[in-house]
């Protein structure tokens, strides 16, 4: 690939993160939790057709698996996003091009507010409310600015907030079982997988199995075998989220974080980041 298309697909990842960041979206360390212990798999547990640890454990997610309509009928709580960036959009390359992309997609507003701010950050808040599959909200609110908004640009953020409201539980479940399809075809072909079992410890009276898929690594709590952590490298970029027992066997998101750096050369230095917290009634 020529350095021309290595550009573009940079501008369109950049467009892509923030544009997506714009729509949409404190995680706790693991040591938080009351980690009562750890271990090891005992090297005397066998598994049929030769089936790794890891391998059954991710079976029992993906096969318990089921969208969040067909877990609960109604369900209610608060979501509260925290958008920060530190970048100098007034020296990015292809900016009139952004610009451009971001008005006709109706995000003007919006991105003049990036653009005239290198040190932003904003607050937002809305309640949400689950019926039978479908997805409504209200009260949608700014709780907090860093800097000072105009009229026009606050309303153009609190109508563009899309991820606040979106079904983000069977997005997850999604994700992991995309992961294990792409690391099953290389062990298949006896490549390498970063596939493995690491340990478990105890949290809310529960055995939480640790598995690492390359650069993810998701928490699995034993009997009901949803996630309760889920977090990923790439790069520098980084991502945790993390889940709660809100009903008997139902781990719904508590809380997540996400980082995103910029480093290619000659682009202007800076990280956009996402705080995403679910107050459940």
């Amino acid at each position: 690939m020529d350095k021309k298309k290595q550009d573009w697909k940079v501008l369109r990842l950049v467009c892509t993160v923030i544009l997506s960041v714009l729509m949409v979206q404190q995680g706790r360390a693991q040591e938080e939790d009351s980690i009562s212990y750890s271990l090891s798999l005992p090297e005397t547990v066998v598994l049929a057709d030769g089936m790794t640890f890891e391998e059954y454990l991710l079976k029992q997610v993906l096969s318990h698996a089921k969208p969040l309509k067909k877990r609960v009928e109604t369900l209610d709580y608060a979501v509260t996003c925290q958008l920060e960036k530190d970048i100098d959009l007034t020296k990015f390359p292809h900016r009139r091009t952004i610009t451009f992309i971001a008005r006709l997609a109706g995000y003007g507003p919006i991105v003049s507010a990036l653009r005239e701010h290198k040190h932003f950050g904003i607050t937002m808040a809305e309640d949400v409310h689950f019926r039978k599959g479908k997805i409504t909200t209200s009260n949608v609110r700014m709780v907090e600015m860093k800097q000072k908004l105009t009229e026009k640009q606050i309303a153009s953020f609190l109508k563009h907030d899309g991820m606040m409201s979106a079904n983000v539980y069977d997005k997850f479940y999604k994700k992991v079982r995309e992961k294990v399809k792409q690391l099953q075809k290389l062990r298949r072909k006896k490549e390498e997988t970063g596939m493995k079992y690491s340990g478990s410890y105890t949290s809310g009276g529960r055995t939480i199995y640790v598995v690492k898929l390359d650069n993810m690594q998701v928490d699995i709590a034993d009997g009901c075998w949803q996630i309760s952590r889920i977090r990923y490298q790439e790069g520098q970029n980084n991502m945790y989220y993390e889940f709660k027992e809100v009903r008997r066997d139902l781990f719904l998101l508590s809380h997540g974080r996400a980082k995103l750096f910029l480093d290619k050369e000659k682009w202007p230095k800076g990280y956009l980041s996402m705080k995403m917290e679910y107050a459940y009634k």
